[in-house]
């Protein structure tokens, strides 16, 4: 890794700057005067670069206290590291729904409310050859009559600066994955009550049912999966009560299936399905979701929002500063999402 690291001169103008002109932070900093200080070579990002030539460590023994972020201009780095942290603990899981499991499309938009595209494939829109002088099948594309409205997703920080300045920096950011984590939670619901009951444009999910009210077996798992046309599911939510009743069927008992829960704790993949758990009320103890990921949920924020009050950080008013996201949900296609109900 190259070592030719230099130092810029940074503002809080910087921020308003990367909004203005549509970039994110990090964005911004590796262009600014045509990139003259951010070195190629290095396997550090632009704002990752600005951290480590101000030694600003925050990991392993050597890592900082929060105070050295304000010192010189380092404060205006602080803003953009919390962010970074934050994300990072919406990412966390491995079994449980993520929202990057849904999100197969995001959209930034500068208005709190989002028209949702909807394109209508009639039956006739089938792959076939056209004659000289014939038609093609149309597709209509269009906005939905309900639009979407960005909701805000926060937690408040109830502790002043005087309170974490000697706080070393991987605590605190322990602290702040566990807001993403459970910011991340909250916004996991409301995608998937987006993807399971539409948004209000005739969009919600196909349901289907069991061949046995109140019992699963593994051929309803099969009618389930064919059942997916033209579309193909990828993936599979279910509460915890349906994965037990799925793990312990005898069809997905090899040897190798067990090795590999027992070491990992990596759910099995049924009928190549990506297994992931979601016990929230939506779904009840007695019902599937299968979905295709490339046309599930379209996440829509505001544009370039920073997830933190970046002026008060910056001028030491950690104290009832919110970690915030305005978010919304619009499902990208009805018929690439279904439910199998398992009582009814």
């Amino acid at each position: 890794m190259s070592t030719e690291l230099k130092r810029m001169k940074l503002e809080l103008g910087l921020y308003q700057q990367a909004e203005q002109r549509g970039l994110s932070f990090t964005d911004l900093l590796g262009r600014l005067d045509d990139g003259a200080y951010l070195d190629p070579e290095s396997a550090l990002d632009p704002f990752q670069q600005q951290m480590a030539v101000r030694n600003l460590i925050t990991v392993g023994p050597q890592a900082v206290q929060l105070e050295a972020f304000y010192e010189t201009d380092s404060r205006f780095l602080f803003p953009e590291w919390i962010n970074r942290q934050v994300r990072e603990g919406m990412s966390l899981g491995k079994n449980a729904l993520r929202l990057s499991d849904l999100v197969s499309v995001e959209t930034e938009i500068d208005s709190g409310v989002y028209e949702v595209l909807l394109s209508e494939m009639g039956s006739e829109v089938t792959p076939k050859r056209i004659g000289q002088g014939g038609e093609f099948p149309t597709v209509e594309i269009k906005t939905g009559e309900q639009t979407i409205k960005l909701s805000k997703y926060g937690i408040a920080l109830a502790a002043s600066y005087e309170a974490i300045r000697r706080v070393k920096a991987p605590i605190f950011a322990a602290t702040l994955r566990k807001i993403g984590f459970y910011m991340g939670r909250q916004m996991v619901d409301d995608a998937i009550t987006a993807l399971v009951n539409g948004t209000g444009n005739n969009d919600a999910a196909a349901v289907d049912q069991v061949a046995a009210t109140g019992t699963l077996d593994y051929s309803d798992l099969i009618t389930f999966d064919l059942n997916f046309d033209p579309f193909e599911s990828d993936y599979w939510v279910a509460p915890k009560d349906v994965i037990k009743t799925v793990l312990n069927m005898v069809e997905f008992k090899d040897p190798q299936s067990g090795f590999n829960y027992q070491q990992t704790g990596d759910l099995i993949s049924p009928l190549g399905n990506i297994l992931r758990r979601y016990d929230g009320t939506l779904l009840s103890t007695d019902r599937l979701v299968g979905f295709m990921h490339d046309f599930a949920i379209e996440k829509v924020t505001e544009r370039n929002a920073s997830l933190v009050e970046v002026e008060r950080i910056i001028n030491k008013q950690i104290e009832g500063t919110a970690i915030s996201e305005m978010v919304g949900f619009a499902k990208i296609d009805k018929d690439a999402t279904r439910v199998l109900d398992i009582s009814f």
